[in-house]
């Protein structure tokens, strides 16, 4: 098997010629593990594909253990007993709640089944995806209503979540753009209205976290959404936010 250096001092096996016999690919992994101690290197990387996931056994029987992994490919690493720091172990996830008004003023609330009370539409920033993207989305899911982003005006945090990570929890401030509401993920969403910000703040029904938010937030102006200059390279920024 075919594997680069890298910066860091480490190994990364490419994921080109992997060969498709589980007796090969011990023999070639033992040797690239071989080098990796002669050499003193601190890390090797080994991502596997879906369809050789027969090979995960033989390279934990070696010392890989699991790093991160995605619908279709698993990532390994092993690493020298003298290494502390393994870079970019997935940590957190991201959401984000809508606060949603319209030309009145109104609140866009939403009730899931089996809540008493009402909250911001939001959900999941999918992987890639850009959170003003994904508030716009999650709102005309949950709702029906078209809104543009207008800014990040909060966020929290929240530990232990989902898996084990902490879940990272933007506050956005939106602009409707049409009124009539047509709940889309019914499944989720027992029922969607406009309200007024201070009858959302008197109903003792809605969670007080999220009432405190409302409160604070509903006419905060926030971080605008802005285009870097001279954003270039491999790892551009994906967005930004500037006061």
């Amino acid at each position: 098997m075919k594997f680069e250096l890298d910066k860091f001092n480490g190994i990364i096996i490419s994921q080109d010629d992997f060969p498709h016999n589980i007796d090969m690919f011990t023999a070639e992994l033992e040797n690239i593990v071989t080098f990796s101690q002669v050499e003193k290197k601190n890390i090797i990387w080994l991502t596997l594909p879906i369809h050789l996931s027969h090979f995960v056994s033989a390279a934990t029987k070696l010392g890989f253990v699991f790093h991160n992994c995605l619908e279709q490919e698993l990532t390994l690493i092993h690493k020298a007993p003298e290494t502390t720091f393994i870079p970019f172990i997935p940590t957190h996830t991201i959401g984000a709640g809508a606060i949603v008004k319209n030309a009145a003023g109104e609140l866009l609330v939403i009730r899931e089944h089996g809540m008493k009370g009402f909250k911001l539409p939001g959900g999941h920033v999918e992987l890639g995806e850009k959170i003003e993207t994904a508030i716009i989305r999650e709102v005309a899911e949950e709702t029906g209503v078209a809104a543009e982003f207008q800014s990040i005006v909060g966020f929290t945090t929240r530990h232990p979540f989902q898996f084990g990570k902490t879940n990272l929890y933007f506050v956005c401030r939106l602009h409707a753009i049409s009124n009539e509401i047509s709940i889309q993920d019914i499944e989720e969403v027992a029922e969607a209205k406009w309200i007024s910000v201070d009858d959302y703040l008197l109903d003792e029904t809605n969670a007080s976290f999220n009432r405190q938010m409302v409160e604070v937030c509903h006419d905060a102006k926030g971080l605008q959404s802005i285009l870097p200059t001279n954003n270039t390279g491999p790892y551009k920024k994906h967005e930004t936010f500037f006061a």
